[in-house]
């Protein structure tokens, strides 16, 4: 859970159910008496307009969210400690966001679904357009160079991926081509990158056949990476030093698509990027398989991916 979904929780709400009363409404505020000292006269507001605190009753006036509230309640706390508490206290008691965060939400999920069909309608156009002439096993050495560059094993990129040569509107391209399991592909070069036919996520087994064990990468660089790191890296930290599967998101709008493939596995390793985005997608998977599923972002912490850490980009 991020700190601005606990931040955005009802304080009015997180009141009532702490048992510090219902509140006396005066317009958008409720007035308690203050949890933080010993008063009569109730002079600690709850603005539900703006989700935030004032205790005019102390010398400074002194306010703030749901977290500085927690924190003034228990000073001697870590910020660990009281985000821990809190989110156990949203679960527990199943407090609700406030109004204007959840129609952010909304808002920001609608301008998701907006850019996502934007960006699948052009994606259609181009493969309409687009005429694959050959897909051979990779070997062109501005291809292999790129790989090289992004710190990546070439023996194991030639392993999992491709080559792709297409023309598109009376130009002809290559790029590294990595497939998918609806038969379209990534495709990757250093100026730029397409997917070719459908959209949909990777599953990749190295070993031939299933394992109990999988792992779960955002692109394909990021699996890549992994492998790299697990064949010449194996004491960094960051492999898990067993036979896994490999999936591969190729996007975190395909998330949805990927849950049924982990149904049978023992465990659920997220190599997801270190961003809002890459951390609600690992949410959705852990939320779905809550026994199964481990966050593994914090072995790379401080870098937003898995390849940024083997480049050692911050």
């Amino acid at each position: 859970m991020t700190i601005d979904e606990i931040k955005s929780v009802s304080i009015l709400q997180w009141m009532r159910e702490n048992n510090y009363g219902e509140g006396t409404r005066k317009g958008l505020n409720y007035f308690f008496c203050s949890p933080l000292r010993s008063e009569r006269t109730p002079s600690f507001s709850v603005n539900t307009a703006k989700n935030l605190w004032c205790d005019f009753g102390s010398s400074n006036n002194n306010g703030g969210n749901i977290i500085n509230l927690v924190e003034q309640l228990n000073p001697t706390w870590s910020e660990h400690q009281v985000l821990a508490y809190l989110e156990r206290q949203i679960k527990d008691l199943n407090l609700s966001f406030s109004e204007d965060y959840n129609a952010r939400l909304e808002e920001e999920e609608e301008k998701k679904r907006w850019i996502e069909g934007k960006r699948a309608e052009r994606e259609e156009q181009l493969n309409l357009e687009t005429v694959v002439e050959m897909v051979i096993p990779l070997s062109h050495p501005y291809l292999r160079d790129y790989i090289i560059q992004r710190r990546i094993d070439y023996s194991i990129a030639q392993r999992f991926c491709k080559e792709v040569h297409y023309s598109l509107r009376g130009k002809r391209y290559y790029a590294i081509a990595f497939m998918n399991v609806a038969n379209g592909m990534e495709a990757r070069n250093k100026i730029n990158k397409r997917c070719i036919g459908k959209k949909s996520v990777s599953a990749i087994y190295p070993m031939g056949i299933h394992q109990k064990n999988c792992c779960i990468f955002e692109g394909f660089f990021d699996m890549l990476t992994y492998a790299t790191i697990e064949k010449w890296m194996p004491d960094t930290g960051i492999s898990l030093g067993i036979p896994c599967d490999y999936y591969v998101l190729n996007g975190v709008g395909e998330v949805k698509q990927l849950l049924p493939y982990l149904k049978e596995y023992d465990s659920i390793h997220c190599y997801l990027d270190n961003d809002d985005a890459g951390k609600t997608a690992t949410k959705t998977i852990m939320k779905t398989f809550p026994d199964m599923a481990i966050d593994e972002s914090h072995r790379y912490k401080g870098y937003n991916d898995l390849n940024d850490f083997i480049a050692g980009t911050k």
